[in-house]
């Protein structure tokens, strides 16, 4: 970075510089490295987007990165097959390039297999079911350690909703391990 200005540049001109387009694109990798890890219940690469002091805020869930990953492993331990997908990434860099906004369009598919119990998010009368969350990821990262993590999430939920499944997923070995 040659000055300060850098940072500046893509609001005055609409263009990035090589160190913004390399900024953006790794913050883009973490928010991608969450939504495998969560899939793949890859819990190691979902904590590694998390900085030690960071706060979550998804749904009922606020707490600290450990603790959200034993949330969400117990939410999904009854949905054998999810689906994360993330769009419209919006990133603000701070000026000085060491801290970022974003705010990402997220769509999460989630197959229930029948006989498995409710949950609070969703209720599925032990039918399979198809659960699907949209929403936004809101997040600020800093640059630590010369890499980009995560510091503070809130998940938005902006709409769900939840159906009977017209037919059975295939689940086995497409998410652990794969």
């Amino acid at each position: 970075m040659s000055n300060n200005n850098d940072w500046q540049n893509e609001e005055t001109t609409g263009m990035y510089t090589l160190e913004q387009l390399s900024a953006r694109e790794e913050i883009r990798d973490v928010l991608h490295r969450y939504c495998k890890g969560i899939d793949r219940r890859d819990w190691p690469l979902v904590r590694s987007c998390f900085a030690d002091d960071h706060v979550h805020k998804h749904g009922d869930y606020e707490g600290p990165p450990d603790e959200f990953i034993g949330f969400a492993s117990q939410v999904l331990e009854n949905i054998p097959g999810s689906h994360h997908s993330i769009s419209n990434v919006h990133i603000t860099l701070s000026e000085d390039g060491q801290s970022a906004t974003t705010e990402a369009n997220f769509v999460a598919y989630h197959y229930i297999e029948p006989g498995n119990p409710d949950f609070p998010s969703c209720e599925t009368n032990g039918k399979a079911t198809d659960w699907i969350v949209a929403g936004r990821y809101c997040d600020t990262l800093e640059r630590r350690d010369g890499s980009w993590i995560i510091v503070r999430r809130v998940a938005v939920h902006d709409w769900e909703r939840s159906e009977e499944a017209s037919s059975s997923a295939v689940t086995v070995g497409h998410h652990v391990g794969g």
